[in-house]
């Protein structure tokens, strides 16, 4: 009996389209017993779902990364394995100079090497689509991937496999199958991604929690001024959180306002004082609102005590 190596999910996603992968032979079929076709097909597909002990430094990683740090507490594995042994095996593609790719359990290959251990793995034939998309279901299935790190998963999977302009449509349709999103998602995710410096993504981090808007918005700073977010990873605070670092990050990449013009009271106002007359000159758009205002102000002073009317002369004029 076969092993069950995929869940439904990614199961469903590897079969979609199966048929189209289908090439039809010329000629007639090499006639082979029943019994030797049986063995061989048995054969065949026990070593497509073989669970081995592989060298890990025979396995290469996957072309594109689903993770910004995949060591990132790498520590508590590291010692799970050291203590219980690795109880799930990784999943890898053999590849035709005989070493492997991993698809996906880049964390357990990791501990494992850190350990000086061999790792154990299935090992599956894939082509390049179907190794993408297992790595695509399966991570979004076991961990929780910041929007961000799914955005640059689907920009390597367009970068890898989307080499030409014919193949960027199948590269795009690998990216949402691999993904289980909506196909206009996948080129504003891809933008996003291509948009912002990798340097300066990784100095943000992950930012579990910030999703696309945020993200965006940084993408669209970094379009209009490239060179600034080329600089800008060094300037991060490390000390803050890495959702913290992505509003710095914005913050500091906003254009800043320019100041109002500062327009001199005097300019518009002018006051002189001759003897007991106190002229006021002003703009003919501030004459309604000034009246309005020296009226009220004359009339608080006179209500407070604070003005009395002057005994002689009794002809001062405010004009």
């Amino acid at each position: 009996m076969a092993r069950k190596v995929f869940g439904s999910t990614l199961k469903a996603a590897m079969n979609q389209g199966a048929s189209a992968g289908k090439v039809e032979t010329e000629g007639p079929p090499a006639r082979v017993s029943p019994t030797v076709a049986r063995a061989q097909a048995s054969v065949i597909e026990e070593d497509k779902h073989a669970t081995r002990l592989l060298d890990p430094n025979l396995i290469r990683m996957s072309a594109v990364q689903d993770r910004l740090d995949p060591s990132e507490g790498l520590e508590e594995l590291v010692d799970s394995i050291r203590e219980h042994g690795q109880k799930v095996a990784v999943l890898v593609r053999k590849l035709a100079n005989g070493n492997y790719e991993i698809v996906y359990g880049r964390r357990r290959l990791l501990a494992c090497r850190a350990l000086g251990q061999k790792v154990r793995a299935t090992v599956m034939e894939m082509s390049d689509e179907e190794a993408l998309i297992a790595q695509g279901v399966e991570n979004n299935a076991r961990q929780d991937p910041s929007f961000i790190e799914r955005a640059i998963f689907v920009a390597g999977i367009i970068a890898e496999l989307g080499k030409t302009e014919e193949a960027r449509k199948n590269a795009q349709t690998v990216a949402y199958r691999a993904l289980q999103i909506d196909e206009s998602l996948v080129s504003r995710m891809n933008r996003i991604a291509t948009a912002i410096p990798m340097d300066l993504i990784r100095a943000i981090g992950p930012a579990h929690g910030s999703g696309r808007r945020v993200w965006e918005k940084l993408s669209k700073l970094c379009e209009a001024n490239p060179g600034l977010g080329q600089t800008l990873a060094d300037r991060l605070p490390k000390q803050s959180t890495s959702p913290e670092r992505l509003e710095a990050a914005i913050a500091a990449m906003t254009p800043r306002a320019a100041p109002a013009p500062r327009v001199e009271r005097t300019d518009r106002v002018k006051i002189s004082r001759k003897g007991n007359r106190l002229t006021l000159e002003a703009d003919l758009a501030l004459m309604p609102q000034l009246e309005e205002a020296v009226r009220g102000l004359i009339e608080e002073f006179l209500d407070r005590g604070q003005v009395r009317e002057p005994e002689q002369p009794k002809d001062g004029v405010v004009s």
